[in-house]
């Protein structure tokens, strides 16, 4: 069992809440309103290391693109070598 105080204004409008949201009880409130952050924890960390993943694999694209564009230019300038000598 959890209690916790409110003051008569935040329990009258978490009452309200409660009416206009089909919620039998403050309790059954709270309690939803607790699972859900619990629920929305656990996703964060995975949310956030898809994200980081994500943003890893288009580094990695735009570096391979990079690379790619280098190499055209120094293959470009041994041959241009090549040809002068």
């Amino acid at each position: 069992m959890i209690s916790f105080r409110l003051t008569a204004e935040e329990y009258e409008r978490f009452r309200e809440l409660c009416y206009l949201n089909g919620i039998r009880s403050v309790s059954e409130m709270a309690r939803a309103a607790i699972n859900l952050m619990l629920s929305q924890s656990s996703r964060a960390p995975q949310e956030a290391l898809e994200s980081r993943v994500s943003e890893l694999e288009n580094r990695i694209h735009f570096l391979s693109q990079e690379i790619k564009k280098l190499n055209q230019h120094s293959a470009h300038d041994v041959s241009m070598s090549a040809r002068t000598a």
